[in-house]
Parts: C-alpha cells; sequence; structure tokens
C-alpha cells in the first residue's frame, strides 16, 4: 500500500495502530472503525490479527522490517515502471504496442513492459506463466497468425505488427 496513490492520501502508514489509539485516547478524539476490520476472511485482516501478532511475539522487529521491505519493494516497482518508460520510448505508453519495439528487448524487460502497460489500464496482471506464454506466443507466431490469451475479462492479441488489448465484455462476439 502506498502512502500517496493518486488522490488518495495515508499519512499514518508509518505509524503503528497502537500509537494511534493511544494519541486518540489522549486527545479524547472519536473514532468510526470500520466493521469489515474484523473479518478475518479478508486476507489481510487474517493477517493483522492472527499471523501478525505471533510473529512479533517471536521477532519484536518483524513489523519494522517488514514495513522496510515493503517500501523497497514499492522503491523497486517505482524503477521497474521507469525502466519501462524508458524501453516503450517517448511516443509509446499504451497498447497498441509495436511488435518491434518489444522485439527489441530481452524477455525480462519485455515481460515488464506487458506489466507495466496492463497495470497502467487496470487490468489485474496474469501469473508469470500465463504472461510468460503469451509473450512468447506474440513474438513467434508467424506473420499470418493472430494469437491472443485472455484473462481479466480482456484479451490480449496480436494483429499484423502490433500488440492489443480488448475488453472482453465489449467484444459482441464473447457471449
Amino acid at each position: 500500500m502506498r502512502e500517496r496513490n493518486g488522490k488518495l492520501l495515508r499519512p499514518f502508514l508509518t505509524i503503528g495502530r497502537d500509537e494511534i489509539i493511544s494519541y486518540a485516547g489522549q486527545h479524547n478524539l472519536e473514532w468510526v472503525e470500520d466493521e469489515s476490520n474484523a473479518d478475518t476472511r479478508h486476507s489481510r485482516n487474517f493477517l493483522r490479527q492472527k499471523i501478525f501478532p505471533k510473529l512479533t511475539q517471536r521477532f519484536p522487529a518483524a513489523a519494522k522490517s517488514l514495513a522496510g521491505a515493503a517500501a523497497r519493494f514499492a522503491e523497486a516497482h517505482d524503477l521497474l515502471d521507469d525502466l519501462a518508460r524508458h524501453d516503450l520510448g517517448a511516443d509509446a505508453d499504451d497498447f497498441p504496442l509495436s511488435l518491434a519495439r518489444l522485439r527489441t528487448l530481452d524477455e525480462r524487460r519485455a515481460r515488464n513492459v506487458l506489466r507495466f502497460l496492463l497495470s497502467r489500464r487496470g487490468v489485474r496482471i496474469p501469473s508469470e506463466s500465463r504472461l510468460r506464454e503469451g509473450l512468447r506466443q506474440m513474438l513467434e507466431a508467424t506473420a499470418d497468425r493472430h494469437p491472443s490469451m485472455e484473462f481479466d475479462r480482456h484479451r490480449l492479441l496480436r494483429r499484423r505488427n502490433w500488440i492489443y488489448l480488448e475488453s472482453i465484455e465489449e467484444l459482441p462476439d464473447s457471449r
């Protein structure tokens, strides 16, 4: 979770819950607790309520270490996005994606470009194995073929020398 994501701000991410509750109590502040926070069917709540207390009991610095690792992952993600922008060049920051440009990249960087573009469109990224296979099909198919891959209500497909992303919901023949 990022501290800033577009218009959404989360200024208290680096402050622990206990510290916030203590401050609120000292200053007689009232707050509304989201009842979904108690539902351990949600993975984040299960981790927060069942796993992290045991983890920090055994490893007191675990929360601080995990927060530091998360910050480094976020930084690495930003660097990968910068690399994708560089690899795409100034004129290409969305689909359709030039097959010729993709072919200039090694496989890791080509997958990074696909992940970047899918993320920009709000598309859930497919598993790494599906992404590898989709990229392989796009790059290796002969010119008379039009490979496609469906995932998350979207279709990645190649027509001539371009890779397109289409919403399956918008396609008349998808029902």
